[in-house]
């Protein structure tokens, strides 16, 4: 095998690797131990200290970071690691690349490894293949009775038909109900009457108002097939998947803040299936959710278009980030992690989250820009992601880098405090923010990678997905059916994915309602102009 080279191009020295005593899980996972912020990186000192507590000396340590970059203050720990113990030559196929990743973890060298280690060990793999087939075998591995889980058989069963390892394929149709979770109706709430009976209404209304009717309008790309309104930047629709390349850009109705200040309806009712609800905030299921739980969460009392403009003032915008968080965890906790049947069918096994950090783990949150709707809104879905969505994640049409913006990002970033405090206008760039926030340590794409491949490894996490509870298969926008294998010219994947978003989720069940603490106009201030 070759050594890596550093980032000063130097190779580690010659048997630095057979002193270590332990593999790069486990010496990862020391470095993991001290990151609190989860971003891959740590300070050089930091760096030292896990050496020194994994055999290495002071001295050693301290050799060893001179020769692997001689003047770097923030260190890329796993970068550092592979540098540190040597790289093989490149695997010559996927199967390959998961075996390294297995015997990594066979000290034993036995061939096989505790069914928490593959866990650990399946959260490394990257997930270029076909996840259906992985979380079907990693179903059957964690069903047996042995403590102990033959990886190359895993191997042999997930690579048996190499193929269609390079093919991303979903189910569709569910043949049964995977369970719902009715919204506990609020008498109040169902009383309330609105405030405009039309969007057209409050227009009128406040004919004149630049700056409040500017709240009331979107930037987007209306998708041709499925009509969905997608932020101007993507080049695909993230419901449906179809190409926004021939799309023109037009304006339409902001619905989070027609919720807000009491709209009836515009193009259609603007009652909302809420789980949560104050005078300042409100948590509600998204109508094109992901998953069976995902949420939206917004601020109803501030008004603030997207991230950008939290960082003029960072502590008030953390303070509404970390509100946010939790609104959104008591209402997944209340409606979803309290119905044992919901819990059995998604995650079985599964303890309930007792902190926001718990939760997180669960979990992709995060904040999207350039927005579909122009009110500050937390992304909250918990996993599992449903199959076209996952596959969706594979294709890289979600969470897209550089548009979606992690929760533990945009915290991170907002703790940073005054270091991070800029001027922002409507036309400044993200990458301006994402910059200043660099310069105080803290890397978006270390973060966003972290939570994708979170994201990814939910689908081996809560392998619930079974071939036998759907009717069909899609496969490079073909379907076939389950039971004969054949292919079913006349179904349209487009169609049947509508019509699985409304049978899987729970939005509406049993019906929406008013936002309860609707607003005039003077219960609603600008974040900016409240600095």
């Amino acid at each position: 095998s070759s050594f890596c080279l550093s980032r000063s191009g130097a190779r580690p020295p010659a048997g630095v690797a057979a002193t270590m005593g332990e593999t790069k899980v486990r010496i990862v996972q020391q470095f993991k131990k001290v990151d609190g912020g989860g971003v891959g990186k740590m300070r050089r000192d930091t760096v030292e200290r896990v050496l020194v507590g994994v055999g290495q000396s002071q001295q050693d340590a301290e050799g060893l970071l001179a020769v692997y970059s001689p003047s770097d203050t923030i260190i890329d720990y796993v970068d550092f690691v592979d540098w540190l113990l040597g790289a093989s030559a490149p695997p010559r196929s996927k199967k390959e690349a998961v075996q390294r990743i297995f015997e990594e973890c066979d000290l034993q060298r036995s061939g096989k490894i505790a069914k928490s280690t593959l866990m650990q060990a399946v959260q490394q793999i990257s997930a270029e293949s076909c996840w259906q087939d992985l979380q079907t075998v990693y179903a059957s591995c964690m069903g047996s009775d042995e403590d102990q889980v033959d990886y190359k058989a895993f191997l042999d069963a997930l690579f048996a038909d190499d193929e269609m390892l390079d093919v991303l394929s979903y189910y569709a149709s569910p043949k049964r109900d995977f369970g719902t979770v009715l919204r506990q109706l609020d008498p109040a709430a169902e009383d309330a009457a609105p405030l405009y009976a039309t969007m057209d209404d409050f227009r009128e209304a406040h004919a004149g108002n630049e700056p409040l009717l500017k709240q009331m309008r979107n930037r987007v790309l209306v998708c041709a097939k499925c009509k969905k309104p997608n932020a101007y930047t993507l080049k695909d629709c993230n419901a449906c998947g179809s190409s926004l390349a021939a799309v023109e850009e037009t304006f339409n109705d902001n619905i989070f803040m027609g919720f807000i200040y009491g709209v009836a309806k515009g193009r259609f009712p603007y009652a909302v299936s809420t789980r949560a609800e104050t005078e300042d905030y409100l948590a509600f299921d998204d109508p094109l959710g992901v998953t069976a739980v995902h949420l939206c969460v917004i601020p109803t009392s501030v008004f603030c278009p997207d991230i950008r403009f939290l960082f003029t003032d960072p502590a008030r915008g953390l303070k509404i980030v970390d509100d946010m968080m939790e609104i959104g965890r008591q209402a997944v906790l209340a409606s979803y992690w309290s119905d044992k049947a919901f819990i059995d069918t998604y995650w079985p096994g599964e303890e309930p989250p007792k902190t926001v950090e718990d939760m997180v783990n669960l979990c992709v949150l995060g904040f999207n820009f350039p927005p579909s709707m122009f009110q500050l809104h937390l992304q909250f879905q918990h996993g599992p992601l449903f199959p076209f969505h996952a596959v969706q994640l594979e294709k890289g049409n979600h969470y897209n880098h550089g548009r979606f913006y992690p929760f533990e990002y945009v915290r991170a970033a907002l703790a940073l405090g005054d270091a991070v405090r800029m001027e922002v206008h409507d036309e400044t760039p993200i990458e301006d923010v994402v910059a200043k926030v660099k310069d105080q340590g803290l890397d978006y794409d270390a973060m966003h990678a972290q939570m994708i491949a979170k994201g990814k490894i939910f689908a081996a996490r809560f392998p619930i997905w079974r071939k036998g509870d759907f009717e069909y298969t899609v496969t490079e926008g073909k379907v076939y059916s389950n039971e004969t294998g054949e292919l079913v010219p006349d179904l349209d994947p487009a169609e049947l994915q509508k019509k699985d978003n409304v049978a899987m989720r729970n939005y509406a069940k049993p019906k929406c309602s008013l936002y309860r603490y609707m607003k005039s106009r003077s219960g609603v201030q600008h974040f900016v102009e409240g600095a």
